[in-house]
């Protein structure tokens, strides 16, 4: 839930500055080896719900399954009501969501 709260934190800083935009893909892996780095300890690392299910489902038993799914949900959730309630964050309004950013508008193609 921490984790998946700075990383939702970081993105959103990251998205909403127009001058740094373009390097929000770069910061996620070095995001993700301190993640697992810190998280290792706790939760085994397993970023992947589907990856934690399998030896499960092998061994007969869900131990702590629900707790892959709901550590993201609540960490993002956090994140979102953080942007909304803390004045430090209050600023991280995203102007646009899109799969790629250009700076310039797409050429059209007229017969």
């Amino acid at each position: 839930m921490i984790t998946t709260f700075f990383l939702i934190i970081l993105l959103l800083s990251f998205v909403v500055k127009r001058r740094i935009r373009r390097f929000t893909p770069v910061i996620f892996p070095p995001l993700y080896c301190v993640m697992v780095w810190l998280e290792a300890p706790w939760s085994g690392t397993s970023t992947n719900p589907a990856r934690s299910l399998g030896p499960d489902v092998v061994a007969l038993g869900a131990h702590q399954y629900w707790l892959y799914w709901a550590g993201p949900v609540l960490g993002t959730l956090l994140a979102l009501a953080g942007r909304r309630f803390l004045p430090v964050l209050r600023n991280l309004e995203v102007d646009i969501a899109k799969v790629a950013h250009f700076d310039r508008p797409p050429r059209r193609h007229e017969p």
